[in-house]
Order: C-alpha cells, then sequence, then structure tokens
C-alpha cells in the first residue's frame, strides 16, 4: 500500500494550484496546519469554524484527528479553499 498521494490544492480566491504530496498518516488537523503555514493561507486555527478542508473526488470535509488515509483520498483530488 502506498503511504503518499498527491493532492491538488486549488486557492480559488486568486486562482493558485499546486501539486501536493501527502502523507496519508497524518491527521487532518496536521495536514491544515501545514498547508496554513506554508501557504500563508491565514488561517486562525484557534477557531474550529476555519478548521476544515473541503475536498472533490472523493466528497470530504477534511477536520480532526483522522488520518487522511480514513478518508478514501487518493491521487488527483482536489482541495478546494474558497477562504
Amino acid at each position: 500500500m502506498r503511504d503518499k498521494i498527491i493532492l491538488i490544492f486549488e486557492r480559488s480566491r486568486t486562482g493558485e494550484v499546486y501539486d501536493i504530496e501527502v502523507p496519508l498518516h497524518i491527521t487532518a488537523n496536521e495536514h491544515l496546519y501545514g498547508l496554513n503555514h506554508g501557504l500563508n493561507l491565514g488561517l486562525n486555527l484557534e477557531d474550529s469554524t476555519q478548521c476544515y478542508l473541503c475536498t472533490e473526488n472523493p466528497i470530504a470535509l477534511l477536520k480532526g484527528n483522522t488520518e487522511l488515509a480514513d478518508f478514501n483520498l487518493h491521487d488527483g483530488t482536489r482541495i478546494c479553499f474558497n477562504k
């Protein structure tokens, strides 16, 4: 079984699109923390209403201490960031 996948991160406000290699055995919170700091998303991680990401193909709401592998993500899953 593979332990990494390539996700497509799309920031609709700026039109930025990135391919991101991500380990499957990190939590959704760890992934959000890394993206927030790495891409300067400006999220307040103390505010639980901002601590999630939406994906397409499969449709999922990534949040909490659930590992990314448990969301059944695969290469090419798109993260839609609209904030």
